[in-house]
């Protein structure tokens, strides 16, 4: 495999890591917003509720029982608010990771792209070099040989 086909290669392969960090990151993005919505969702049920009690306790319809309930009900209603917050800093923290991957694997393919620039360029000038030599070594047999062997004609 020439070099040229070996650095093609290591380029798709690091555009195919680069792509897959970014769908993680934005999947890690979903389930963070998801998180979120779910935390929101719990926050308005906890509020609702509180009014519901708090609607009830001024009608006066308390009794122990109901209060004791309602206390226990708060209580692992805010246990679930507090889980999910727990929730969403993992879900951000693996985030930040994803986007740290992303990042590393698009300097990677940046610094690639570039190599391959400089091969190319690298690979023209080379070239341009040959083509040089061999106009030279053409100019210079054709003065030995006592004169150029063409006639040049603009149109």
């Amino acid at each position: 495999m020439s070099t040229k086909q070996s650095l093609d290669l290591v380029i798709h392969i690091s555009a195919e890591r680069r792509n897959s960090a970014a769908l993680g990151l934005a999947g890690s993005r979903r389930q963070t917003d998801e998180a979120k919505r779910k935390l929101d969702q719990l926050h308005r049920y906890r509020n609702d509720y509180l009014g519901r009690l708090n609607g009830s306790n001024e009608a006066g319809n308390t009794d122990l029982v109901r209060m004791a309930n309602t206390r226990a009900f708060l209580d692992k209603l805010e246990q679930a608010i507090g889980q999910q917050q727990s929730e969403i800093e993992a879900c951000e923290s693996y985030a930040n990771a994803c986007f740290h991957v992303l990042s590393a694997e698009e300097k990677k393919l940046k610094s690639l792209e570039t190599l391959r620039e400089h091969r190319v360029q690298e690979i023209g000038r080379a070239q341009n070099r040959q083509d040089q030599k061999r106009t030279d070594e053409f100019g210079a047999r054709a003065s030995r040989s006592g004169g150029a062997s063409f006639e040049y004609r603009s149109a």
